[in-house]
Order: structure tokens, then C-alpha cells, then sequence
């Protein structure tokens, strides 16, 4: 069975590589031109009432320098705004606009279609199953710390 369980991680991991490359090549940028990594920081930031430009950073994977320029251009576009701490004016939040939370909207409407159209060619009870089975592996990924390479104790395990 190890043997077997390797190879299923390693299929799962190519697979997810290539849905993760597919799903990027779809959704590239939107009718407004942002990028993937632009729409990221949106979604996120819908999600919490403000975080701070590190936080954006870690998440999404990106430098601080690069980081920057993604909330630069959300910025000019008016779908961010930067406000200083009222704890500590050297900490600096990034929050989400109205006009930003009404582009995502936007957004989320067009990418679910799109999504739409790809499951519709699962059929309704493989695209039931499939997120059925995504939900729970992601829910498994948010119980284990990032970084985390710590399996679950067996019985008898110290």
C-alpha cells in the first residue's frame, strides 16, 4: 500500500500543478485588466477588515517589493486604500474600497460563470463529488499549520 500511496501523491501533485496552470490560464486577467495576483489581494481582502502589506506578501507567496506594486496599482485603480494604524503610525493597513468590493462582485459573477461552464462538462454529480472532495482537503490543509510537515500522532505514538 506505501508504494500505492506514493504514487497517488505524486499523480495528486502533477495533477494539481496542471489544474493550478489551467485555471490561471483561464482566468488571466479580467475585463479590467487585473492580474491573477491583483484579484487575489482583492478576495483576501474581502474576507478581513484590513491586513497589512507583509500578510499580503506571506499569502500570496510574493516579496514585499512586489507585494508593493500590486497595492500601488490597486491603489491608482481605487480599489484599495492604504490607512496608517491609530496604535502605531508606522504600521500601515491595506482595506479594501467600496469601488473595490463592487469590482470584485463583478468579478466573482464572471469567474463563477466561467467555472460554470467547465464543471457543467463534469456533470452534476462528479461536480458535486469533486467539491465535495476539494472542501475536504482543504479544510484538512487549513487545520495543519503552514509549513507544517507534522503528520497526526498515531495510537500509541509519543
Amino acid at each position: 500500500m506505501n508504494g500505492d500511496r506514493l504514487d497517488i501523491a505524486q499523480r495528486l501533485d502533477t495533477i494539481i500543478e496542471r489544474f493550478f496552470r489551467g485555471m490561471r490560464s483561464h482566468f488571466t486577467e479580467d475585463k479590467h485588466g487585473l492580474t491573477h495576483t491583483q484579484a487575489f489581494v482583492l478576495r483576501h481582502l474581502s474576507l478581513v477588515p484590513q491586513a497589512k502589506s507583509s500578510d499580503l506578501a506571506r499569502i500570496s507567496g510574493l516579496s514585499p517589493g512586489a507585494i508593493t506594486q500590486v497595492c500601488d496599482e490597486l491603489v491608482r485603480l481605487g480599489f484599495v486604500e492604504r490607512m496608517r494604524s491609530s496604535e502605531d503610525r508606522r504600521v500601515v493597513y491595506v482595506i479594501l474600497t467600496d469601488r473595490g468590493r463592487m469590482h470584485l462582485r463583478e468579478l466573482t459573477k464572471d469567474r463563477a460563470a466561467k467555472i460554470a461552464q467547465l464543471l457543467d462538462k463534469l456533470g452534476e454529480h462528479d461536480a458535486r463529488k469533486f467539491l465535495e472532495l476539494l472542501e475536504r482537503l482543504v479544510s484538512i490543509l487549513d487545520e495543519q499549520p503552514c509549513g507544517s510537515n507534522s503528520r497526526p500522532r498515531q495510537e500509541g505514538q509519543a
